[in-house]
């Protein structure tokens, strides 16, 4: 979700490892090596300035603090040097606690869904996206799951009476759920499908992550022999934010 480019914490990491093993200046030292090795760590840097996540984090040194370490010597390149750091480092730190954050506009949209769930929403988002940026891709994908039954419950809802009409047309033999929360999930997108809340393309991407989220059963893992990677919690996120937004963009 936060990797359209390269990552931006890696940039971030191998720039403190490189100065923080920058010598001081000393009598035969080669300067034109120095200076090669800053605006080699200027050219990854550059690209970071103009992103709005690195902003948000605290910004950068400028290309000139950088490009000055080549030059001082003594107390002087000291000072500059700490400056530089404690810059990179306060980014750093900035920028992997908004990554273990759920997206502003996917918090935005379970705030406007879920009225007074939405927070409860919002905290359990932040927790699927907490579990992929630490390896712990099921438990992201469950926990993504998890806010879509909450964001699909609150959608319902928020319509009243008219998801109960809605499911009589789409099932008249059946029994209509006496509360939004005790509809599936199957019957809940069915239902927005039905009253134009969401697409057929997403309600069928919704399907999927709610597949997802039953890998919390390890004895369905093993039956079909699937191991939630990467990829599978990446797909459930993307998805999530999806079905949120288009929900969110159909309130009534």
């Amino acid at each position: 979700m936060s990797r359209p480019r390269r990552d931006a914490a890696a940039v971030l990491r191998h720039a403190l490892d490189e100065l923080l093993a920058l010598p001081a200046p000393a009598w035969g030292v080669d300067v034109a090596a120095r200076r090669r090795l800053l605006q080699g760590l200027e050219s990854t840097l550059a690209p970071l300035r103009r992103q709005a996540q690195v902003r948000r984090a605290g910004g950068l040194p400028a290309a000139l603090e950088l490009a000055q370490l080549a030059e001082l010597s003594g107390r002087a390149f000291a000072r500059q040097r700490e400056q530089v750091v404690l810059s990179l480092q306060q980014a750093l730190a900035g920028l992997e606690h908004e990554q273990a954050l759920a997206p502003p506009a996917l918090q935005a949209a379970l705030q406007s869904l879920g009225g007074p769930r939405g927070e409860a929403l919002v905290r359990d988002a932040h927790e699927a996206f907490r579990s992929f940026h630490a390896g712990a891709f099921k438990a992201s994908a469950v926990m993504a799951g998890a806010v879509l039954e909450g964001a699909v419950h609150a959608a319902l809802a928020a319509r009243g009476e008219a998801s109960a009409q809605a499911f009589r047309r789409l099932w008249p033999q059946r029994r209509i759920p006496p509360a939004e929360d005790q509809f599936t999930v199957d019957e809940a997108l069915a239902v927005l499908r039905e009253l134009g809340a969401l697409s057929s393309a997403v309600t069928h991407v919704a399907r999927g992550v709610k597949e997802l989220r039953n890998f919390v059963h390890p004895s369905l893992e093993y039956r079909q022999r699937v191991r939630v990677t990467a990829a599978h919690a990446l797909l459930a996120l993307q998805a999530l934010a999806a079905i949120a937004e288009e929900l969110a963009r159909a309130a009534p």
